[in-house]
């Protein structure tokens, strides 16, 4: 019976690494509930292995039962038991009116032309939005965690953003150079990684997700957007982990400051280097200059999936990035769709909604807006808490279990989810378990 020996001392092993691995991980993410909690799981597994070998010398067979049951685990949570359910986009044959989202809205100043002229159309929008302006506004004094010098740090950045919305776009050298497509999209792929990007993907341009009008920016308001470009070149950038961790207070906003002005930077010179080639390109960047609706292009770009959260969840850094695209003429080849099992773990993780300060994250099904089937977020009640807050909030994200780092123990944890429906159960209960259902409320 030494082989039974052997397949338990083997199992017990490999179920002992693991766990090392997810101590070492939590000590290293600073989540000590997380490292006791693995550590209580080593000892208890020690006790198991150790017990079964003592009990064998009367009952030989007892050593196959501990590994007989991880082996029964493990082809439940690994095994290819179903495939991830895509996103159903249907059939979107209307695009969105800019001046009609809620961040152009609360923009709106009573007595300009642009709040008379906009609350003459909606009228039912008016109480509502008026409320939302009568706080205070991000990083400004009255907002829970304000902090003067912090504050003025985080507009100083968004202010340099700003300063870069009228170099978007230019004139396109008349001498135009040939490319064939396959050559064109390796340069760009290489150029925006070499400029700072994490990721990069090619999308043919939906004209569905061209806003239709001009809400926000330096463009005349109300001007019709017709950006007519083929393709879209979208691209991540990571946010970091421990500034994250600090969501809702300020250091999450400035690393989404500092995300968006590299964010600006990286398309602003891709769009240049484009022209420069004789093909128009357009930089879509913050501060209130895009054109096109970033996730859903982000999404056919095949650099992830849009979650309950209403962000891109990415496989390596979940929702922990931000979006920068170009749209652009030039002659590109375009990346699929990824599907890895997003839809069917936030469909029972609800993790976001659970911790929304709001309740704007839906904790039910899906709704069908625009002929797209998505989880459809109150807005409104995101940016009342934002005001409250003083910050961009973040919880979301930084619950959010695909926003864990990309160590070893995550990474297998995303693979099984990806082909599991009890592993994606198991990954939500886990996660709780681990960290907690409502780690972060008190901070709100």
């Amino acid at each position: 019976m030494i082989w039974l020996e052997i397949t338990h001392i083997l199992t017990g092993g490999l179920l002992g690494g693991l766990l090392v691995a997810l101590i070492a991980s939590s000590v290293r993410e600073a989540k000590l509930r997380a490292a006791a909690i693995a550590l209580g799981l080593l000892a208890l597994l020690a006790l198991i292995w150790v017990g079964g070998h003592l009990l064998a010398g009367s009952a030989p067979l007892i050593l196959i039962i501990p590994p007989a049951g991880a082996g029964l685990l493990a082809v439940l949570v690994f095994a290819p038991l179903s495939r991830p359910t895509p996103q159903r986009t249907g059939d979107i044959t209307e695009q969105v009116d800019e001046r009609d989202t809620m961040f152009a809205r609360e923009e709106y100043v009573p007595g300009t032309s642009k709040y008379t002229a906009y609350y003459a159309e909606h009228p039912e929008l008016k109480a509502v939005d008026d409320r939302l302006r009568s706080l205070p506004g991000l990083l400004e004094p009255g907002g829970r965690f304000y902090e003067p010098e912090k504050a003025a740090r985080v507009q100083a950045i968004f202010a340099a953003v700003k300063d870069m919305t009228t170099q978007v776009d230019g004139e396109v050298h008349p001498n135009q150079y040939e490319f064939d497509p396959a050559s064109a999209t390796e340069w760009i792929k290489r150029v925006t990684k070499r400029l700072g990007a994490d990721d990069v993907g090619i999308a043919r341009l939906d004209p569905m997700f061209v806003y239709s009008h001009v809400g926000r920016g330096p463009r005349p308001w109300g001007e019709p957007i017709e950006n007519t470009h083929r393709y879209a070149i979208v691209f991540t950038l990571e946010m970091d982990y421990w500034a994250v961790e600090t969501a809702p207070r300020i250091p999450t906003v400035e690393e989404s400051a500092l995300r968006y002005l590299h964010a600006a930077n990286i398309s602003v010179s891709l769009a240049r280097y484009i022209r420069r080639l004789g093909y128009p390109a357009r930089a879509h960047i913050s501060d209130s200059n895009y054109q096109i609706m970033l996730p859903p292009v982000a999404r056919d770009a095949g650099l992830g999936e849009i979650g309950r959260m209403g962000y891109l969840i990415t496989p390596r850094l979940g929702p922990r990035v931000r979006l920068g695209a170009v749209t652009t003429d030039i002659p590109l080849t375009t990346d699929a769709p990824i599907t890895f099992g997003v839809q069917d773990f936030c469909a029972v993780c609800r993790k976001c909604a659970v911790n929304c300060p709001s309740s704007a994250i839906p904790s039910g099904g899906k709704t069908i807006v625009r002929g797209a089937e998505k989880w459809l977020l109150n807005v409104g009640g995101c940016l009342h808490y934002w005001r409250h807050a003083g910050t961009d909030c973040g919880l979301c994200m930084r619950v959010c279990p695909y926003s864990h780092p990309p160590t070893f123990v995550h990474n297998v944890v995303r693979a099984a989810i990806k082909r599991s429906p009890v592993a994606r159960r198991l990954a939500a209960w886990g996660d709780d378990l681990l960290y907690g259902s409502k780690p972060y409320r008190e901070s709100t």
